[in-house]
């Protein structure tokens, strides 16, 4: 869980009809005027927008006499819509529109991150990187940029929006061509030069794949139909670039075929790299800000060795995430892509000698070769790796005593890390602290687990079965699972069942996956004085825990109980929430659960949940707590 919950995300769209979403829900921005002062105030990226340019952009020409009035009107509209996260200030002579740090996605930013990115790999050498990364870019557009706007705005900026899209899309049809897809993107070409029939990179893009596909001749009509279109709409030879490229394939110069890729290009000679990375969840659903972010901080230029940390409970999809991210920056790492289970939450975690031990042998140390002692192997390892592109997939840290030896010392290669853990001793890695999905994407992972029809056929006991999962994927995939493998069963038997606190992680089981087992071999591993904080928070009602609430029960003094739930929280059992003027930790639905079994197991009395943080209250059973949430 996050350190701090932080509230739902706000989405903006333009790349497409402009569209603003609020944790996964739409929210209803009106007609077209108050879109195109939303899209005019993020195109102007806190820059502000003065009244005349607003009447201009809503009206044209022909404003009417109220249009300041109007136009406040408007913006008063969209500050109310898009809430507290995001500004619009009265600014003289205009409005000016701020966006936090962080909780605002706007995909017009997403897109030039992912082609600037993209651009870069191309340069580089990096082909395959290229084209995986150029195609996320592309996939961010959902249409023709700015519909729905007033006309002025659309004239103005939707073609500007469109080079930068093409210009994407012919470096990503670069990248192809350097892979060897010359065949592949021959009908693509022919298409969009029928649509933009005077963009000459298009063109030449179109002749190189003809000529590396066998057919040089017709490479050559290509260049006469471009020769031609240019002449009869512009009364213009072809560019200098275009007349090279006719003239090498008029030789059959050697420029016309592929680069080398940096893969083959570094010229080792020995087995071939490493590349095992599992397979990612196919079924992979949400998450694309965190994986973004994952993305650009393994791909980007560092001084040193990349190393970022996922984190987060037991069940809420560490390793998914890790491994969805991996793989979209695989190419990036041509030196190999290794994946390690350091069994950090076991009870026997990989100790970090042996963990060397194995990384060494997968980079070609032979069987018998790698030295015997932990200072040994980290220096081998050290050597081994230098001047490599390297990824690691560290999963299941225990902690950091047991992952320091195990990070790259030098730029170029990167750890992806996963713990339940905060990892926090380390230095300075990048986090992605992990909290439960949002509303719809939980929703939308059941859907593709259970099935669409069935979902569709049930939709009040489908919430039911998304509720009581409380975002937790794990909590999810088994649900979902139980569903698909009990087609005979309505959805509504499997809500019911899960509405009953007595029996809800019974049923979140299927075959070998129990969450409960996963939050066993979590609890086992906290000390005997944070187990006992978590039994007892448990039985202090639902709502956020201030300290002082839990030291009167946990028999300590208010620093202490902090202590103990500070390190619950560190250790991803609860979440810290700002409540009744300061800050609560509040635990997960399904922890509550789990810890309220281990409550009447491990305990004799315990008190009753507090309404007020400081009133007494008589002792009772565990078994008795009536469960509130």
């Amino acid at each position: 869980m996050s350190a701090v919950a932080a509230e739902d995300s706000l989405t903006l769209n333009l790349l497409g009809p402009i569209e603003a979403h609020r944790g996964g829900e739409p929210v209803d921005l009106g007609g077209a005027k108050p879109r195109t002062v939303l899209a005019a105030l993020l195109l102007a990226r806190s820059r502000v927008v003065p009244d005349t340019e607003l009447t201009a952009l809503l009206w044209g020409e022909s404003p009417p006499v109220t249009c300041s009035a109007q136009i406040h009107t408007y913006a008063s509209r969209v500050r109310r819509l898009l809430g507290p996260a995001v500004t619009v200030e009265r600014r003289r002579p205009g409005y000016l529109l701020r966006l936090p740090d962080q909780g605002v996605g706007i995909d017009l930013l997403t897109f030039r991150q992912y082609a600037a990115r993209g651009a870069a790999a191309l340069t580089g050498g990096t082909p395959g990187t290229a084209a995986r990364v150029l195609r996320q870019a592309l996939g961010v557009w959902r249409g023709t940029a700015l519909g729905g706007v007033c006309d002025p705005l659309a004239d103005l900026e939707r073609d500007r929006l469109e080079e930068e899209r093409l210009t994407t899309l012919e470096q990503r049809l670069s990248a192809d061509l350097e892979l060897g897809r010359h065949a592949e993107v021959i009908p693509e070409l022919m298409a969009l030069i029928a649509a933009h029939p005077l963009r000459e990179g298009l063109r030449g893009q179109l002749m190189t794949a003809l000529y590396r596909s066998g057919r040089q001749a017709d490479a050559l009509a290509a260049y006469r139909a471009a020769r031609a279109t240019l002449a009869e709409e512009l009364g213009l030879e072809p560019c200098a670039e275009l007349q090279r490229l006719h003239q090498a394939l008029l030789t059959g110069h050697p420029s016309l075929l592929p680069r080398t890729t940096a893969t083959t290009a570094t010229g080792r000679s020995g087995p071939p790299p490493p590349a095992e990375l599992p397979p990612a969840p196919a079924d992979f659903t949400g998450r694309e800000q965190q994986v973004a972010r994952l993305t650009e901080a393994l791909t980007g230029e560092l001084p040193g060795p990349a190393v970022h940390t996922v984190t987060g409970m037991p069940g809420v999809g560490k390793t998914a995430l890790a491994l969805v991210a991996a793989h979209r920056v695989a190419d990036h790492y041509p030196d190999g892509q290794i994946h390690l289970d350091l069994r950090g939450s076991g009870p026997d975690p990989l100790h970090p000698a042996d963990a060397l031990g194995t990384l060494l042998r997968l980079l070609g140390v032979p069987e018998g070769r790698t030295p015997g002692t932990l200072d040994e192997r980290v220096r081998a390892y050290r050597t081994r790796i230098a001047g490599r592109r390297l990824l690691l997939v560290l999963d299941d840290a225990a902690g950091e005593r047991q992952l320091r030896p195990l990070l790259p010392a030098t730029g170029g290669s990167a750890a992806l890390v996963t713990s339940r853990a905060g990892l926090h001793a380390l230095d300075g890695p990048g986090r992605t602290p992990l909290g439960p999905m949002s509303a719809a994407d939980a929703r939308a992972l059941f859907e593709k687990l259970a099935g669409r029809s069935r979902v569709s056929a049930e939709p009040g006991a489908a919430a039911g079965v998304v509720r009581a999962c409380a975002g937790l994927p794990l909590a999810l995939r088994v649900a979902g699972g139980r569903a698909a493998a009990r087609p005979h069963w309505p959805l509504a038997r499997l809500a019911d069942r899960l509405a009953e606190p007595d029996r809800t992680l019974a049923e979140l089981t299927l075959a070998d996956v129990s969450l409960t087992d996963r939050l066993w071999t979590a609890y086992r591993r906290l000390d005997p004085r944070s187990r006992r904080a978590l039994r007892f928070h448990s039985a202090l009602g639902p709502h956020p825990l201030l300290p002082h609430a839990a030291a009167g029960a946990l028999g300590t003094d208010p620093d202490r109980a902090e202590e103990l739930l500070a390190g619950l929280a560190e250790a991803h059992w609860c979440e810290v929430v700002r409540w009744r003027g300061g800050y609560g930790y509040r635990l997960h639905p399904l922890v509550r659960l789990f810890a309220r079994a281990r409550l009447a197991e491990e305990e004799g009395t315990v008190p009753l949940p507090l309404p007020v943080p400081h009133a007494p209250a008589p002792a009772v059973r565990a078994g008795a707590v009536r469960h509130t949430g």
